[in-house]
C-alpha cells in the first residue's frame, strides 16, 4: 500500500512539473559549418573572425534564446506566438536574446546584440536583414537591457520611440516579470508599426550596409508615415489669452461710468496725508542668475553603429536593473 501511495505522490509531482520545463537552446559548433556558419553577405576577415567564433550560431527560427533559463517552455511558446504576429504584420524579423555574462561597459553589450544577430541568420529571408532584438543581460551584479534595430526596423522604431518604451517596461525587467514585459515590447512594437514612420525619420533611408542616411526628401514615398497632429503652441495659447483678457477688460471699463483717466501717479494721493521730507537713491545690489541647456549631439540627427560585421544597426540607451 506504501508503495502505491509513494508511486502515486511521485506521478503527482511529475505534472505538477511539466509545465515548468525549462530547456537551454541548442548551439551549433562554427568551426563544423560553412562559412562560420554565416550566410549573410558580411565578410570575414582576421580582424572579425574571433567575434563571430565567439558568437553563438543557433537556429534563427527560434525567436528566443533563453541562455540563463528565466523563462519556461509554456512562456517560450507564449511570446513566439506573439513574436510570429509582429513578423507577418512587419515583414520584420524579431528576437530576444538571455545571455549572461559579466561586461565593464554598455558598449559590451551592443557589441555581443549586434553579432549574435549579424552572424546568425535572423532577418536573412528580410530586405536590408530587418528586423528587432531584444537583449536581456541577466548579468547578477548588473543587469542590463536594451532594444536593438536593423535593416528598415532603424526607421519604424526610432531612438525617441524606443526610450519610452525602455521606460514602459522598465518596472516588469527590473523585476523580472518578463511574460508581462516582453509582451507590452512585442504589442508596443507592433502599434508603432501601425502609426507608421515617425516624422523625424521621414528624411532617412537605410543603405545596403544598413546604415541610416539623410535624404533630401521622403526617402520611401511607399511606406506608412505617423500622420502629423496639430499641437498649438503655448505662445498661441498665450495671444488668445491675452486676446479674451482685453476684452473683458474693455467691457468692464466701458460700463464703470466713474472710471476717470489720471495721467499721474499724484493723482491718486491725499496730499494732506503725506509728507516727504528727505529724498535718498540707495544702490542694493546686483545679481544675475543664468542657466544652461544641454542639446543633442549632432543637431539632433540620428545615425547608426557598425558592428563588426561592417553593418549597421541603431539601439535605443539601454537600462539597468
Amino acid at each position: 500500500m506504501k508503495k502505491i501511495c509513494l508511486k502515486i505522490l511521485l506521478l503527482l509531482f511529475l505534472l505538477m512539473g511539466i509545465g515548468n520545463v525549462y530547456a537551454k537552446p541548442y548551439t551549433y559548433e562554427r568551426n563544423e559549418s560553412n562559412n562560420y556558419g554565416v550566410n549573410k553577405k558580411w565578410s570575414i576577415t582576421e580582424n572579425n573572425l574571433p567575434n563571430v567564433l565567439d558568437t553563438p550560431l543557433v537556429d534563427a527560427k527560434e525567436k528566443i534564446i533563453d541562455f540563463d533559463d528565466v523563462l519556461t517552455d509554456s512562456e517560450e511558446e507564449e511570446l513566439t506566438k506573439l513574436i510570429k504576429k509582429f513578423i507577418e504584420k512587419t515583414n520584420m524579423d524579431m528576437v530576444i536574446v538571455i545571455p549572461n555574462f559579466p561586461y565593464s561597459n554598455d558598449s559590451e553589450n551592443e557589441d555581443y546584440a549586434a553579432d549574435f544577430y549579424d552572424y546568425n541568420d535572423y532577418g536573412l529571408d528580410f530586405e536590408k536583414y530587418s528586423g528587432v532584438l531584444f537583449l536581456r543581460n541577466h548579468y547578477d551584479a548588473d543587469p542590463f537591457f536594451n532594444i536593438y534595430t536593423f535593416g528598415y526596423a532603424q526607421l519604424f522604431f526610432s531612438y525617441n520611440r524606443l526610450e519610452n518604451l525602455l521606460d514602459d517596461i522598465y518596472p516588469d525587467i527590473k523585476s523580472e516579470n518578463y511574460v508581462k514585459g516582453f509582451t507590452t515590447f512585442i504589442n508596443t512594437m507592433i502599434d508603432y508599426y501601425d502609426r507608421g514612420i515617425p516624422r523625424e525619420m521621414r528624411n532617412y533611408y537605410v543603405d545596403d550596409m544598413g546604415y541610416l542616411k539623410q535624404s533630401n526628401s521622403k526617402a520611401y514615398p511607399d511606406f506608412k508615415y505617423e500622420e502629423r497632429q496639430f499641437q498649438p503652441s503655448w505662445l498661441i495659447y498665450l495671444l488668445i489669452s491675452l486676446g479674451i483678457t482685453a476684452i473683458i477688460m474693455g467691457i468692464l471699463i466701458k460700463k464703470n461710468k466713474m472710471v476717470v483717466k489720471v495721467k499721474t501717479a499724484g493723482e491718486y494721493l491725499n496730499k494732506n496725508s503725506v509728507n516727504i521730507n528727505n529724498r535718498k537713491d540707495v544702490f542694493v545690489s546686483s545679481h544675475t542668475s543664468s542657466y544652461t541647456t544641454s542639446s543633442s549631439s549632432g543637431g539632433g540627427g540620428f545615425s547608426s553603429h557598425g558592428g563588426s560585421s561592417g553593418g549597421g544597426h541603431s539601439g535605443g540607451g539601454g537600462r539597468h536593473g
